[in-house]
C-alpha cells in the first residue's frame, strides 16, 4: 500500500511541468536483501522521478525527488527533494545554483541506475562532504561555477552553505570544494579520466556520526573543520571497465577533550560486458574510520555480481554478493542482494 501511495504523490509533482519541452523519467528498484547478521528482508530501495526543462533565456532547472521504504534506515519513508537546481551553459562554462552534488567523488556521479553493482562502495557513500550526512543525501545547497580549460580538462569550484541538502542551517560552513577533471580525447573504443578533488569546511554543530563508525559521540554535534581529499581514474577498453578511487578526510576538532580524527578509504573495480543481455564485476573496497585505531570498524568488502539486462538500464536484474570482514573480532555478516530496475 505503502509503494502505492508513494508512486501517485511522485506522479502528482510535476503536473503543472509536464509541457512537451519539459522531459520527466521515472524509475523504481526493488530488492532483496539476505545477510547473515539481519535475516531476509524485501525493500522499496529507491523510486526516483526526475525532470528538467527551460525557465528562461539559457537558464534550465533540473529537479528530482525519492522516496523508499523498508530499508533499514533512518531516510526511509518520506518524499525528499533530493536536487533542485538552476543553470546556464555556455560553449566553455557553467553556472549552477541550488540544491545538487558537491563536485567530489566520480563514483558519486555515477547514476545509481548505471552502477556497474548494486550499491555504491562505503568509501564513496562515507567520505565525501555530505555522504551518509541525515536527509542530505550526499547533496548540498550553492552555487558552482566549471569551466572547460584547454581539450582535455575541466575544473569546478563550489560554495554551500555547508549544512547539507534538506537540513536546518545550524551555523555549519561554509563548504568549499573543487575539482580537476582530465579527459583526453580517444576513439570510440577507449576512454580514460583523472580526477583529484579538495573540500574544505568549518564546522559548528555537524553530525558525523554517520560517515564515521564508531567515533566518539562527541562527533554528533562537531566542532571544528573537516578537509577531504580525493584521487580517481577510470579506463574503458572495448568491453572491460576500470575504476578506483582513494579517498581521505580530517576532522579537525577545536572541543577540549574531543581527539581529532584521520579517515581513508579506497575501491578498485572491474567490470566486463559478456554480451548484450549480461556483465560482470568484481570490487575490492576498504575503509578505516580512525586511523588512530585498529578495531572491528576497520573493514574491508569483497563484491561480486551479475546483470541481466532485459531492456538495457530500461529494465534489468542485478545479483551481489558481499563478503564482509573486520580486521579485529570479524563476525558473520556476509550479505546476498537481487535488484529488480525499471523505469516508467
Amino acid at each position: 500500500m505503502r509503494f502505492a501511495l508513494a508512486s501517485v504523490a511522485l506522479a502528482l509533482l510535476p503536473s503543472s511541468a509536464r509541457a512537451s519541452q519539459h522531459t520527466w523519467q521515472s524509475y523504481s528498484q526493488v530488492r532483496y536483501t539476505q545477510s547473515e547478521d539481519q535475516g531476509g528482508y524485501l525493500s522499496l530501495r529507491r523510486l526516483k522521478l526526475f525532470g528538467q526543462g527551460p525557465i528562461a533565456g539559457d537558464w534550465t532547472y533540473y529537479l528530482q525527488f525519492l522516496y523508499k521504504t523498508n530499508n533499514k534506515s533512518l531516510t526511509d519513508d518520506r518524499i525528499v527533494m533530493q536536487e533542485a537546481n538552476a543553470s546556464i551553459l555556455t560553449e566553455s562554462s557553467k553556472l549552477t545554483v541550488g540544491q545538487f552534488k558537491p563536485p567530489f567523488g566520480m563514483e558519486r556521479f555515477t547514476p545509481d541506475y548505471r552502477l556497474a553493482l548494486i550499491d555504491r562502495s562505503q568509501p564513496t557513500d562515507r567520505l565525501i562532504p555530505n555522504g551518509s550526512l541525515g536527509m542530505s543525501f550526499a547533496r548540498a545547497r550553492g552555487a558552482q561555477f566549471e569551466h572547460k580549460v584547454g581539450s582535455a580538462a575541466r575544473c569546478a569550484v563550489g560554495l554551500f552553505d555547508g549544512n547539507g541538502a534538506n537540513e536546518p542551517f545550524d551555523g555549519n560552513g561554509p563548504l568549499v570544494v573543487s575539482r580537476l577533471a582530465y579527459e583526453p580525447h580517444y576513439g570510440e573504443a577507449g576512454r580514460f579520466r583523472s580526477e583529484v578533488a579538495l573540500s574544505w569546511r568549518k564546522d559548528h554543530d555537524i553530525d558525523f556520526l554517520g560517515q564515521l563508525p564508531g567515533a566518539p559521540s562527541g562527533y554528533s554535534r562537531f566542532s571544528g573543520k573537516d578537509i577531504r581529499q580525493n584521487v580517481a581514474v577510470a579506463y574503458d577498453l572495448g568491453k572491460d571497465a576500470l575504476r578506483a578511487e582513494y579517498f581521505a578526510a580530517q576532522y579537525h576538532s577545536d572541543r577540549l577533550g574531543l581527539p581529532s580524527i584521520d579517515a581513508q578509504g579506497y575501491y578498485l573495480q572491474w567490470a566486463h560486458t559478456v554480451s548484450r543481455r549480461w556483465s560482470a564485476a568484481i570490487r575490492y573496497e576498504t575503509m578505516d574510520p580512525n586511523q588512530s585505531l585498529t578495531n572491528s570498524k576497520d573493514v574491508s568488502w569483497l563484491t561480486i555480481g551479475a546483470t541481466c539486462y532485459i531492456d538495457l538500464d530500461y529494465q534489468k536484474i542485478q545479483a551481489n554478493y558481499v563478503f564482509r570482514s573486520e580486521k579485529v573480532n570479524e563476525f558473520d555478516n556476509d550479505a546476498f542482494l537481487v535488484q529488480y530496475q525499471r523505469f516508467f
